[in-house]
């Protein structure tokens, strides 16, 4: 008997960089500034989370391709001056992996699954978002062998 929860699949994003831009104050369409120069740039961004801390200073974390770090450290400057973080963190190389409904809405526990499966496994996670079909994690590149490891024993996807 297979007790493992039914997903849609995995998708892996590797070679990545974390950035996070954290404890800058609320500041009216300072998001839209930052993330539209990303735009003119050409340079993709592949992850995504705004989130506020118990001061309620709002922090920024975005992936982006190892390729075009190189291309958006003036921009990141500019983001960095601009909005005036307490803390601008780097991590690299970085990989996102992303579990995949259908039906994640409707089931119940889930997030203590994905949680427990890597806690139970000592892995690190560095950020996680989700959606009512998806959860996605950012680990560091050299766990995502582990982390796909750790998730497979809890759930079950298509190969």
């Amino acid at each position: 008997m297979n007790d493992r929860i039914e997903c849609g699949g995995l998708t892996r994003r590797s070679d990545l960089c974390l950035i996070e831009l954290r404890g800058f104050p609320q500041l009216a369409g300072h998001r839209t500034h930052v993330l539209e120069q990303f735009g003119m740039f050409r340079i993709p961004i592949c992850y995504l989370v705004v989130s506020w801390d118990a001061d309620d200073s709002e922090n920024l974390s975005i992936c982006l391709s190892l390729a075009d770090l190189a291309r958006a450290e003036p921009l990141l400057a500019a983001a960095s001056t601009q909005l005036n973080p307490r803390r601008v963190v780097t991590t690299q190389p970085v990989s996102i992996l992303t579990v995949y409904g259908p039906h994640f809405m409707e089931r119940t526990g889930l997030a203590n699954e994905f949680i427990a499966a890597l806690a139970d496994n000592k892995l690190d996670v560095l950020s996680i978002c989700s959606s009512i079909s998806s959860v996605s994690f950012v680990v560091r590149g050299e766990q995502e062998h582990d982390v796909v490891r750790a998730l497979s024993q809890r759930f079950e996807w298509p190969e």
